[in-house]
């Protein structure tokens, strides 16, 4: 047998402790980065609900919400690409600590998988809600004008704000079926 057909020796105990050392460190910087753009893109919207009610001008408005519009695409792209690093720090921390590999198969079951997998819809999910929310300022702030109020105190911004509370109880409704089915 040469020495290129044997068997990897496996890898000492401090090279696992390095690698999950690593794998810690990329989930923090993972999470610290979501942390960071959810801040600032709720400032952008906060700046850009009290201008609203202030002055609603579409020249303040228009790059403004193309900012933060390109902040989250770029969070987007920031976060799938590390997302795909730590799910392959996470298969080889997997393969090489196998008290880590029988805590996550412990915990799988029919219809859910590892404890890793929560953190995914966090990866794109957020930046992605985030993103609607721009494209919808965007697209009022353009149609806005054009719009007549109606009578009686009822204003198209009353009316857009009960259409979205009434759809954001409906995914409300719909997250809490999805999670008593995974229990």
């Amino acid at each position: 047998m040469t020495e290129a057909d044997a068997p990897p020796k496996p890898p000492s105990a401090d090279e696992v402790n390095r690698l999950w050392q690593h794998g810690m460190h990329e989930e923090r910087l993972f999470h610290d980065r979501l942390n960071y753009f959810s801040f600032l893109e709720t400032g952008l919207l906060t700046i850009c609900g009290i201008m609203y009610n202030k002055e609603p001008a579409i020249g303040f408005f228009l790059p403004i919400t193309v900012v933060g519009l390109l902040f989250t695409l770029l969070w987007i792209v920031i976060q799938k690409r590390h997302w795909t690093y730590c799910e392959h720090i996470n298969s080889r921390i997997r393969v090489l600590v196998p008290e880590y590999k029988a805590t996550l198969d412990g915990y799988v079951r029919p219809g859910r998988r590892d404890g890793f997998s929560l953190s995914k819809p966090l990866a794109l999910a957020v930046p992605f809600l985030f993103a609607c929310t721009w494209v919808a300022f965007l697209v009022w702030i353009l149609v806005r004008n054009h719009v007549q109020t109606t009578t009686e105190g009822i204003t198209v911004e009353r009316i857009g704000l009960v259409v979205l509370a009434a759809a954001l109880a409906w995914v409300m409704f719909k997250l809490r079926r999805l999670e008593q089915r995974l229990k």
